[in-house]
């Protein structure tokens, strides 16, 4: 057992994604990525605590606020992890050498589970104290008890998100060998959950400043398949110390079962994971030719189709798209309400920085350097022009972007009224934007590419090229945003969209510049 702690060390660093900056590993990028973490969970847990204190503080009922933040700290350790446990647990790259170490099998499956656990703990944490410090400050019942409390009951809640990820990772991983098209089904089935999400997220939303009046049914459901999330906030705010025991054996005993179970026949498990089926209906038949942009595009497309978490952290933009604009023509009857009391107001260019918001998160190039990963030599040696390869990757994001960006456009412009001239140039906008994020992107990954990492996850979720390739552009879009809160009346609606064009004109054509001039010479430079 005392290599025990050198494993769980290694693997906690491996799920953390050691993030490379230009061509050196730095220690602290797995502390940058804890950071990132924590900052999110406490923006999303601050932000709706909030929103949910004060409503329910004036019906009497703010004990509900810890029942319904559990509840989003189980979500947010299965949203953040998802893939974690199928690329790390069961389909690390490195299994043949750890299983080649002298360690057991068993002590393999527990540290990657922990560190697994680990991970978890962060955003469980960080979701739980916020809404303990805000439940305090509305006056809620239990005293400074309640902030200890949250943080012993954190440990044992969030097994439950570790334990849905094995489970679900397991299942991703079994099916990744035994189906055909397994990946792309994967990855649809993921895109399924994901607007699945994000559904239940808006719908939040839009229910927020009714939650007052539907503590009753709140309430019902949580006596029922949310016993546990109940029996926290019972136990946290009046120190009824024998639900908060009945709680932690209740997430505990089926945790220690299931990785007993897993560690096990760990060995086996794996061992079958990595086998695939054969087939043995081979016919003769013509080879098919094709031109080199072709290839190199269908080659980008089983890439990202073939990959679930990178369809995964590249589709929520793609959602959130046409999901925003139905939801403004379900709406459209508020809307116009709305557009009539707010005469003067310049909602086009707002319009414009929610698209670019949800653009900026398909950050498709911003991972497709570091996705060649070994095999990267191939491309090099091809005999095709570096510019071919490098336009085919920029060209496969804009053809995922360009459906999904259209049918946005026309639904937001019918439900706000917009004016043709507003049409095309909040159209124009968009395509700009799009044209700027692709070679940005595929810029940013030359500069900061990640080749070595153990699995996919590391590479599109946590890699220095897919954060900077993704936040980036959001500052522009910020910029924008205070552009339209302080010159919005100066410039009007029709000056801001042909300023922003301008803006976004300007700099996908130096980016554009930049990568014919140094991709050759950049991509080259990987090998070194």
């Amino acid at each position: 057992m005392a290599k025990f702690p050198a494993l769980l060390w290694l693997n906690f660093r491996a799920l953390l994604a050691t993030m490379r900056v230009g061509r050196k590993k730095r220690s602290f990028s797995g502390i940058g990525a804890l950071a990132l973490l924590a900052g999110l969970s406490i923006y999303i847990s601050g932000v709706y605590s909030s929103l949910l204190a004060g409503q329910l503080a004036t019906v009497g009922a703010l004990p509900l606020l810890l029942v319904l933040m559990s509840l989003v700290a189980v979500i947010l350790g299965f949203f953040f992890s998802l893939f974690a446990a199928q690329g790390v647990v069961f389909g690390a790259k490195d299994n043949d050498l750890m299983l080649a170490l002298p360690i057991s099998p068993f002590v393999l499956m527990l540290s990657r589970t922990l560190a697994l656990y680990l991970e978890n703990l962060v955003s469980t944490v960080f979701v739980l104290l916020p809404a303990g410090v805000i439940y305090l400050w509305y006056g809620g019942p239990g005293g400074w008890p309640v902030l200890p409390l949250l943080l012993l009951s954190s440990l044992f809640l969030n097994l439950l998100p570790t334990l849905l990820t094995l489970i679900v990772g397991f299942v991703l991983a079994w099916l990744a060998g035994r189906f055909p098209r397994k990946a792309l089904a994967s990855s649809l089935a993921q895109l399924v959950l994901l607007a699945l999400l994000l559904a239940g997220s808006i719908w939040l939303s839009t229910s927020m400043h009714n939650v007052g009046t539907a503590v009753p049914a709140i309430l019902t459901f949580f006596q029922g398949w949310g016993r546990p999330f109940l029996m926290l906030a019972n136990g946290v705010s009046g120190g009824d110390l024998l639900q908060l025991l009945a709680l932690y054996a209740l997430c505990l005993i089926p945790f220690l079962a299931v990785v007993w179970l897993f560690a096990w026949q760990y060995k086996s498990i794996i061992t079958r994971l990595s086998t695939h089926r054969t087939r043995s209906d081979y016919k003769l038949g013509k080879l098919s030719a094709s031109g080199q942009r072709g290839a190199l595009l269908r080659k980008e497309a089983r890439r990202w189709f073939g990959t679930p978490s990178y369809v995964f952290n590249t589709g929520i933009g793609l959602l959130m798209l046409p999901g925003a604009g139905i939801a403004a023509l379900i709406y459209r009857e508020s809307i116009a309400q709305f557009l009539t009391m707010a005469r003067g107001l310049s909602l086009a260019p707002l319009l414009m920085v929610g698209i670019g918001f949800c653009l900026s998160t398909v950050a498709i190039t911003g991972s497709s350097i570091s996705l060649e990963g070994k095999q990267l030599w191939l491309l090099q040696c091809a005999p095709v022009p570096v510019t071919t390869i490098l336009g085919m990757k920029v060209a496969f994001q804009l053809l995922v972007v360009l459906p999904f960006l259209v049918v946005s456009w026309v639904m937001l412009s019918l439900a706000f009224a917009l004016s043709p001239v507003e049409w095309v140039l909040l159209l124009a906008d968009s395509l700009l934007f799009a044209l700027l994020c692709a070679p940005f992107g595929l810029w940013i990954n030359l500069h900061f590419p990640k080749l070595d990492a153990v699995n996919d996850v590391i590479v599109v979720k946590q890699s220095a090229s897919a954060m900077l390739s993704t936040f980036l552009p959001m500052v522009l879009v910020l910029a924008f945003f205070l552009l339209w809160v302080f010159a919005q009346n100066l410039l009007g609606s029709l000056g801001m969209l042909l300023l922003y064009g301008v803006v976004l004109a300007a700099a996908a054509l130096v980016f554009l510049l930049l990568l014919i001039r140094q991709g050759e010479r950049l991509f080259h430079q990987l090998s070194d």
